[in-house]
């Protein structure tokens, strides 16, 4: 496990599970230091065909996004941005590109 600055030890890997009515269907262990990095190279792992992908937004990247639309899996992941984007403040902001 590495160690940080203040002597802490902090985890190195990333576990992934899939699950289906609570059942697991399938897991991993990566070296992948965050969920969008990881999406991908774990589904390559599973051992089923892929249907439908639900998801947090820390998967939420448009490569991912983008890749899952080329393969047709269904998806279900918010991007990272999406929360922000519902709000009054943004939807009126000079700096979104939509005005």
């Amino acid at each position: 496990m590495p160690v940080t600055t203040n002597g802490q030890l902090k985890a190195g890997y990333n576990l992934q599970i899939a699950t289906e009515k609570q059942f697991v269907l399938h897991y991993d262990v990566f070296p992948n230091p965050t969920d969008t990095k990881t999406l991908l190279p774990f589904l390559e792992t599973y051992p089923h065909d892929v249907k439908t992908v639900v998801a947090d937004a820390g998967y939420g990247s448009e490569e991912n996004l983008l890749r899952l639309d080329e393969n047709n899996v269904n998806h279900l992941i918010q991007y990272a941005m999406f929360d922000e984007e519902q709000k009054k403040k943004y939807t009126q902001s000079a700096r979104n590109l939509a005005n």
